[in-house]
């Protein structure tokens, strides 16, 4: 019984990153019963969604053993999803067992180095060069960074204390909106509009509707709804927050 209950947590962990660290439920399902048929076990069946996993494993010594977990905290981390394949795929291939899958992506799944000051850097200069890229100028560059920094460094705090990503949405367009004008009483030669659409291009779900679509392609249709009104609701809240400060911030008459 030892046996097939760690290749049930293992297979059951690989599929939980995948969900967790934004990978498409199809690549959940087939991990499972990659890995499955790798360890010997003959009948699977599962089901991937993006808030949870099933999962049933039939052997002829051990009956039918089923499993759900439940996936609270989503996010993007294509290494984890990286790092969780490989492991799959030598698993698949009988390179591995599965007590040293298990081992390994209980690794994977401990939180890692904290690379805050790295993500904060990164979306300021995405932030940055998507203003110029939308026809900012250097100044604009300097104030998009600034809100890209600025929202990296508010949204983290968001997610420990458990806020809806839709509301952290809302925030991070309004304080977005609100560092883009204050930089244009700072600096006279700011324009808004590039600055604001610069500085928001990183926090598009552009991963989730992708995610969205190739589920719904291949046949995922619950998944592929979820993830796409997932998307839709972040994209909508994003745009309320920037229409309520501008809103807000023309009312005072600055």
């Amino acid at each position: 019984m030892e046996r097939i209950t760690v290749t049930l947590d293992a297979v059951c962990l690989a599929s939980q990153i995948i969900l967790e660290s934004g990978g498409e439920t199809y690549r959940a399902e087939e991990t499972v019963e990659r890995m499955c048929q790798g360890l010997g076990v003959p009948k699977v069946d599962v089901l991937a969604l993006p808030t949870g996993l099933m999962l049933t494993l039939t052997t002829p010594e051990h009956g039918t053993l089923s499993r759900i977990v439940r996936v609270h905290d989503r996010a993007t981390d294509l290494t984890r999803i990286d790092q969780c394949n490989s492991i799959s795929r030598q698993v698949a291939q009988g390179a591995m067992t599965a007590e040293e899958a298990l081992e390994k992506l209980r690794e994977i799944h401990r939180p890692g180095k904290d690379h805050r000051w790295l993500l904060i850097g990164a979306s300021a200069v995405s932030a940055g060069s998507f203003t110029v890229m939308l026809g900012g100028g250097w100044m604009d560059f300097i104030v998009s960074f600034f809100c890209g920094a600025l929202v990296q460094l508010v949204l983290p705090p968001l997610a420990k204390g458990r806020v809806p990503m839709q509301i952290s949405s809302m925030i991070a367009g309004a304080l977005t909106t609100l560092t883009a004008l204050l930089g244009t009483l700072a600096l006279s030669q700011v324009h808004v509009e590039p600055v604001i659409s610069g500085a928001i291009m990183p926090l598009l779900p552009g991963l989730a509707t992708t995610n969205a679509i190739r589920d719904t392609i291949r046949g995922d249709l619950v998944s592929g709804g979820a993830r796409i009104m997932e998307a839709v609701l972040s994209a909508v809240m994003l745009a309320a927050g920037i229409g309520l400060m501008l809103s807000m911030w023309g009312g005072i008459g600055l």
